[in-house]
């Protein structure tokens, strides 16, 4: 990394969880045959993950770049990386739950219309602070009143 332009430091409690992530974000400071590839890169961005659980701890580093100026702050890369995070969070509870990739079903508008059935179920759940969605799929399962209890 470069010169470091901003850092962002931010810990959270998350499901017995104690996670620590430092982001920090430094001008391009690559090679000159690197920027010519890389001509729009501004900003490399590290993200490093501290996490506590019970009595382990792992670390982990992850890289970015971008094409804003880090003058745009830590913080505010901080919030897109971990906005992206949540949507790739939702898109593999639809895969590995709903099994939504090995679905045959194309015709037509019938995708689209399982996809919404399925952001539908996954946002009630949440809403009525189910964590693990398989374990809601499973309670509603031959069980209808306990499913319309959840509308």
């Amino acid at each position: 990394m470069g010169k470091l332009k901003s850092q962002y430091v931010k810990e959270e409690k998350n499901r017995g969880r104690i996670e620590k992530r430092i982001v920090k974000v430094s001008k391009n400071n690559l090679d000159e045959a690197n920027k010519k590839k890389w001509e729009s890169v501004n900003s490399i961005i590290e993200v490093e993950r501290i996490v506590k659980f019970k009595e382990k701890t792992t670390k982990e580093i992850a890289y970015f770049i971008s094409d804003l100026k880090p003058e745009v702050g830590a913080k505010y890369f901080y919030e897109g990386i971990r906005s992206h995070w949540q949507i790739e969070s939702f898109h593999y509870i639809k895969d590995k739950t709903f099994l939504e990739d090995d679905w045959k079903v194309k015709t037509k508008h019938a995708p689209a219309n399982y996809s919404l059935i399925r952001n539908l179920a996954i946002n009630i759940f949440r809403n009525r602070g189910f964590e693990c969605i398989q374990e809601a799929i499973e309670k509603c399962a031959n069980n209808v009143p306990f499913m319309l209890s959840l509308l």
